[in-house]
């Protein structure tokens, strides 16, 4: 480490503090945050990092008081903030697929986009939401708020536009989606001017392999099976793989080791599949990291 050099990193709250703690635990990091007091514990001397609102962190990123930090689409949508994306992370709730979506209640008059003309929307990201009812050119008043929006419409809005994974508090509060305005992600967003500094560049990119191979792990597993020669193009067949799998002949036998890495979905489905052709001694394993 070159003396006093350091990266101005910045880091998300609230609702996304255990997602961020696991990631960057699993990419090999002692991490911790302190909600209290707004501090972040990390066990690299050349990571400073800040935590604040995701809001506060992009314009500081854009800016370059940060050289860069964890942010999400949308919210790089809403503040309107200019900054280079080097990683996207996806959802960091493994599985599951983050959207911003309009959603009415099942029983509204609401059919369509036309039929909001007039009509009162609540959400925490008026920006995105204006942006939107513009290119469809429709005219609807929209309002900021904050909380749980889906128990306040239809009392007090006609619809809402809010964050769903699966969907299962939109239905609890008898509300369905009518249109989804973007889907969302978590990237590793710097500005231009650390990239043009040639250490800050490296650490920025390195730090960015390291979450991105600990957020595919979180997916991925690795399987290994051993298989004879006569039942091998039939595995071969049902086995997903980043890359091809790798096979190694066991010694003075007709049988073969088989080790891969596939998504853990998939792998709980295909289990039983090779146990059928007559696979034997399959064991599946947690990786650490998947870099590709």
């Amino acid at each position: 480490m070159r003396q006093g050099k350091k990266i101005k990193f910045g880091i998300p709250g609230w609702t996304l503090k255990e997602p961020i703690e696991k990631l960057f635990q699993d990419a090999g990091y002692e991490f911790k945050i302190n909600e209290k007091t707004s501090a972040v514990f990390v066990d690299d001397p050349e990571l400073d990092c800040f935590f604040a609102r995701g809001k506060e962190v992009a314009p500081l990123i854009e800016r370059g008081i940060l050289d860069g930090g964890i942010i999400s689409k949308v919210v790089i949508a809403e503040t309107k903030t200019k900054v280079i994306e080097i990683a996207d992370l996806g959802s960091l709730y493994p599985g599951l697929e983050t959207r911003l979506a309009l959603a009415v209640p099942f029983k509204s008059s609401i059919k369509t986009l036309k039929n909001l003309k007039g009509k009162k929307i609540i959400t925490r990201v008026p920006e995105i939401t204006k942006t939107f009812l513009k290119r469809n050119k429709i005219s609807a008043r929209v309002e900021f708020s904050d909380g749980t929006n889906e128990s306040r419409v239809p009392t007090f809005a006609d619809s809402l536009v809010e964050f769903t994974n699966t969907g299962a508090t939109l239905k609890f509060y008898n509300l369905k989606i009518l249109e989804v305005l973007m889907k969302d992600s978590i990237v590793l967003a710097v500005n231009e001017k650390s990239l043009k500094d040639k250490w800050k560049k490296r650490k920025l990119e390195d730090l960015a392999i390291l979450l991105r191979g600990a957020r595919l792990a979180q997916e991925y597993a690795g399987l290994m099976l051993h298989v004879s020669n006569d039942m091998m193009e039939e595995v071969l067949k049902i086995l997903p793989a980043l890359k091809k799998p790798t096979v190694t002949q066991l010694r003075g036998e007709n049988w073969f080791d088989v080790l891969t890495v596939a998504n853990k979905k998939e792998i709980r489905n295909i289990i039983p599949k090779l146990k059928k052709i007559g696979s034997t001694d399959i064991v599946e394993f947690p990786l650490n990291k998947v870099v590709i």
